[in-house]
């Protein structure tokens, strides 16, 4: 009842997005909301801003005008390259939070709200314009009272409760939608929201990006190539966020590094070895390593920053990784489906033959390349595509690996054009097996593999126990269940009906009879009113029995 009346107390933006999804040919989504009364019937009649454009444009205008929570929907949905394919994927990676800055006084407000204290009592100096604007919160540069220079990132008022009601919109469009799409397409739009929701709410806490950064630091605090900004925790909370300030250049403004005259390459390598180790060796990567997330501090010092998105990768991922790398370079097709079976990556609509003949054309077609000749991403993208044809639905954190594996290569590439992250691949390959092999590693892996085996040992008598209980007391059962079975059922049930109507009619006529016939009155022309009457319901229930079993052979011989 609450999200009944949530839903039409947000009419005026139900009617905003009817009318854009109108504007851009989205017919289906504004006859939807129309037919569950949340818009007027005239926004059916808005004519389309430009037939020309492709869909991808279509949609990506389409989020750009409708606000924050659709641009940030779509920069998820931009790493879904899988579901959505190349032409919109390729849109969708143009997204950029380009919103207005709010009020420094409500800035103001936040932060005192947050950290109980005034800007003016937290820092000696503070800029009143900010740096970066963005959905969900704004940068300002500022200068703590200790003399260290530091960012803060200050939450937009009230964005919580505007992504609220565009979500509960969102789960109820989807699930729209999603009774109007094919059942047999991969694309489901509520696990799509489902997801962005998840995403969102962890981004909505500066807490989680914090913690980012810190952990980031951590595994890269004996790197002297790598720099990563300290957090200050005394003016962090959910809504406020504090970090060094990074002094570098932007590795997108590469005319400046030119003018530096330092060596692009180098740097773009440095970065990609970097990338490597986070993926291969702390299982913990920068989600979006676009070239403005970068900065070149000196010729051979880059640092990361903005770190609301990350990928993780456990121990199942990466094994998973690995095999699938592994059988590619093998060209062990059966075993690449295998993984992607473990992985329930593949839907029962997926032709299986088919996916082997792609696999296997995909694989044979980079095989004997040399390795500084393949274009890293261009694969992914092919692996995609690949998966996009053939129903194939990858994990969330392997999507979000891959996509940012194709924005590093771009973003190495924006550096120096004869970049190579295959390269890098074939020169890391060492490190990573070294790393393996280190003492410490081993022994954590054995550990790691030893309490797995007594935790297995410890837990399978009690199954095999809880197994025993249930024969003894009878208590197995079997769940079938099997399409086949149930047109089956249907004509036995009917079968069925037939037989007890037959029987009851049966036992009404040899009764009605019975009573005619033995009728206590002795006038010989008098019959039993209720046995009359008894006598000619049992005649009609009879013959519906035969006319129904009359219609029941014609449409069968009409089938044959």
């Amino acid at each position: 009842m609450a999200r009944l009346r949530a839903r039409y107390k947000n009419l005026k933006r139900y009617k905003k997005i009817g009318e854009v999804t109108m504007k851009y040919g989205f017919n289906v989504v504004a006859e939807k909301l129309w037919e569950k009364g949340l818009i007027p019937k005239f926004v059916l009649n808005i004519d389309k801003t430009d037939k020309n454009l492709t869909l991808g444009e279509r949609l990506r205008y389409a989020l750009e005008e409708l606000g924050p929570t659709f641009i940030k929907l779509g920069q998820i949905l931009s790493t879904r390259r899988d579901l959505l394919g190349d032409e919109i994927v390729n849109e969708l990676s143009k997204l950029q939070d380009n919103i207005a800055p709010f009020p420094l006084e409500e800035a103001k407000i936040v932060f005192e709200k947050e950290m109980k204290m005034s800007i003016d009592e937290a820092f000696k100096a503070f800029d009143e314009k900010p740096i970066a604007s963005a959905s969900i919160g704004q940068v300002y540069e500022a200068t703590l009272k200790t003399g260290e220079n530091v960012v803060v990132k200050i939450q937009r008022p009230n964005i919580q409760l505007l992504i609220e009601r565009d979500m509960d919109i969102l789960f109820n469009l989807a699930k729209q939608l999603d009774e109007h799409m094919d059942k047999n397409k991969p694309v489901r739009f509520y696990e799509m929201v489902e997801e962005f929701y998840y995403t969102i709410k962890r981004e909505l806490d500066y807490t989680n990006e914090a913690r980012n950064a810190e952990r980031f630091g951590e595994n890269f605090k004996d790197n002297k190539q790598i720099l990563v900004p300290e957090v200050y925790w005394n003016f962090t909370s959910k809504k406020v966020l504090t970090l060094q300030r990074i002094y570098g250049i932007k590795i997108m403004d590469s005319r400046s590094l030119r003018r530096k005259g330092w060596d692009l390459k180098g740097l773009a390598n440095i970065g990609a070895e970097a990338f490597m180790k986070q993926v291969f060796i702390h299982g913990f990567f920068h989600g979006d390593p676009h070239p403005g997330n970068i900065f070149a501090i000196d010729e051979s010092t880059i640092a990361f920053i903005d770190f609301g998105v990350v990928g993780f990768l456990d121990k199942s991922n990466m094994r998973m990784l690995t095999n699938i790398f592994t059988a590619g370079a093998r060209r062990d097709v059966d075993r690449l489906v295998n993984t992607l079976i473990e992985m329930d990556a593949i839907s029962p609509e997926t032709n299986m033959r088919r996916l082997k003949e792609d696999v296997s054309i995909l694989i044979n077609l980079y095989y004997n390349l040399p390795l500084k000749n393949i274009n890293l991403g261009e694969s992914f993208r092919e692996l995609l595509e690949m998966a996009y044809i053939n129903k194939v639905t990858l994990p969330p954190q392997l999507m979000l690996l891959f996509k940012s594996i194709i924005t590093l290569e771009g973003s190495g590439k924006y550096l120096h054009p004869d970049f190579s992250l295959s390269d890098i691949t074939k020169r890391f390959i060492k490190e990573i097996y070294l790393h393996r092999l280190h003492p410490q590693q081993l022994l954590t892996e054995i550990r790691d593999y030893s309490e797995e085996i007594i935790f297995g040992m410890r837990y399978f008598p009690k199954q095999l126990r809880n197994f025993f209980k249930k024969i003894e007391t009878n208590n197995i059962k079997l769940n079938l269940d099997h399409g086949g079975f149930k047109p089956l059922y249907e004509e036995l049930n009917r079968l069925t009906n037939k037989l007890s109507l037959s029987l009851i009619t049966s036992a009404l006529i040899v009764g009605s009879s019975y009573m005619i016939r033995n009728n206590s009155n002795t006038n010989q022309y008098s019959v039993s009113m209720l046995g009359l009457v008894t006598f000619v319901v049992a005649s009609l229930l009879g013959v519906s029995v035969v006319i129904s079993n009359l219609i029941n052979n014609w449409h069968n011989w009409r089938r044959k």
